[in-house]
């Protein structure tokens, strides 16, 4: 089915704001030059999944499942087999049924889990399921985090009072060695307590964490010494101010909702980025698509610089990123005996641009 035309330890730094050697457009193609349809996958029924509310996928395959309505995060086989559950009140017993926010993998063979509450509770566990590092609250106030080698990095929350901003980076027994000063958001007002997609506004690649903000062009790279070019998607468009912090929250959130919106940004490979937008213009609204609230911009880049930047406009929003392909969750599966399963995960595979000089 043709898809509509759209889908390590870093050292620390004095300064926040990375060298760009310049920005480069990124035309609007069709979804198929990009994305290709390969798997779909079913969860074993015999563990029930509400929703996949983020999704992380090894090199292996396996995946791990955050379900917040469930409160539950879940190891599956690449076959789908259910393999073992994680749970932070098992490492911190007080926190009772806590809900889950995002879980990632992390090298060698550690699974870490954030929780909603306070300033985050985290937990990391062995590849038996057992606790090796738990807190109630980091503390760096975090809504979201990358991993990369044995290390676990976690994006601050940006407060308006406080334009400065940095990534914390701890081990697996959640012990701080530093943290990695990095941009403040252009506007404070509107990212004050504001996700995108809950836990994407950071991911780890080879070259380091790169982070979004509502409203950044791009993703940004946190290593200090990084150079890169910056990307600007045909169909972004800069909103003209800040939101005012003076009217009600519900005028805030309407008025941020009448300009583009930068979700976050995955690995799409460990070298290549792949930022999604929503609340784009109308005229990038497929006509088959009556549902604008589904729509979602998506650029790639090559962070070294490979091919020449590409977006184009999806169907639907991402649910995970890896090892060249794209993810999303699929419908819930009908059973055999005329139950409703667990939700299905499709993957599609990257179709890299080719290769072209920028100076082309």
């Amino acid at each position: 089915m043709r898809l509509l035309s759209l889908i390590a330890v870093l050292s620390v730094g004095c300064t926040a704001t990375p060298q760009r050697n310049g920005v480069l457009d990124s035309p609007v193609v069709p979804f198929d030059d990009l994305f290709a349809p390969a798997d779909t996958f079913r969860l074993d029924p015999s563990v029930i999944i509400g929703h996949i509310s983020f999704l992380d996928v090894n090199q292996e395959g396996y995946f791990l499942v955050t379900d917040a309505i469930g409160r539950s995060v879940n190891l599956f086989s690449p076959s789908g087999k259910h393999v073992r559950a994680y749970s932070i009140p098992e490492c911190l017993p007080d926190l009772g049924n806590i809900q889950p926010f995002s879980s990632r993998f992390l090298d060698p063979g550690y699974v870490v889990v954030m929780g909603l509450g306070g300033v985050g509770a985290v937990a990391v566990f062995n590849t038996e399921g057992r606790c090796v590092g738990a807190t109630r609250g980091l503390s760096v106030p975090s809504l979201g985090f990358c991993t990369s080698n044995d290390s676990i990095f976690f994006l601050g929350i940006p407060l308006p009072a406080n334009r400065n901003n940095h990534v914390a980076v701890f081990t697996p027994a959640l012990h701080h060695l530093h943290s990695l000063p990095v941009e403040s958001p252009k506007f404070p007002v509107l990212n004050a307590g504001r996700l995108g997609i809950p836990g994407r506004n950071i991911d780890c690649f080879d070259d380091g964490p790169y982070y979004t903000y509502l409203g950044s062009t791009d993703a940004i790279p946190a290593r200090r010494a990084a150079e890169y070019t910056q990307q600007r998607p045909q169909f972004f468009e800069e909103r003209p101010q800040d939101l005012l912090s003076t009217v009600s929250r519900e005028s805030r959130r309407v008025e941020a909702n009448k300009y583009l919106i930068t979700d976050g940004v995955f690995a799409l490979t460990r070298m290549t980025r792949m930022v999604v937008y929503s609340n784009l213009d109308n005229r990038w609204q497929p006509e088959a698509l009556e549902d604008t609230r589904i729509r979602r911009g998506i650029s790639v880049a090559s962070n070294a610089e490979q091919f020449l930047p590409r977006s184009t406009i999806s169907s639907f929003r991402p649910v995970a990123a890896g090892y060249g392909y794209a993810y999303r969750r699929g419908n819930h599966e009908l059973l055999p005996d005329g139950d409703v399963g667990n939700p299905q995960i499709l993957r599609y595979r990257f179709i890299p641009p080719d290769a072209e000089s920028a100076d082309d």
